[in-house]
């Protein structure tokens, strides 16, 4: 019984994790990556009400002054239903 109940939090431990994708870009990995992948990322980091990443990306795109805003808010929307499909997928919510 135990060990059914442990494999049952590394399996939901593992679905709850597969969400995340392996190129969820901050500000500390940022250089070099287009400035519309960031824009999603942005998105991403929106829906799952992390904020100050959100706000830290969009400066840093601001900055780079190479994205028109309205591109950049249409990617971000991009990536936040993005991010809904990968939470509903994997959460089955």
């Amino acid at each position: 019984m135990k060990k059914q109940v442990l494999f049952s939090l590394i399996a939901f431990g593992l679905v709850g994790c597969a969400g995340t994708p392996s190129n969820s870009y901050t500000l500390k990995n940022a250089t070099g990556v287009s400035s519309w992948e960031l824009c999603k990322n942005i998105g991403y980091h929106e829906f799952f009400n992390r904020k100050e990443k959100a706000a830290e990306l969009k400066q840093y795109v601001t900055e780079r002054g190479d994205i028109a805003p309205e591109s950049c808010a249409a990617a971000a929307q991009k990536g936040k239903e993005f991010a809904e499909q990968e939470y509903h997928r994997n959460t089955g919510l």
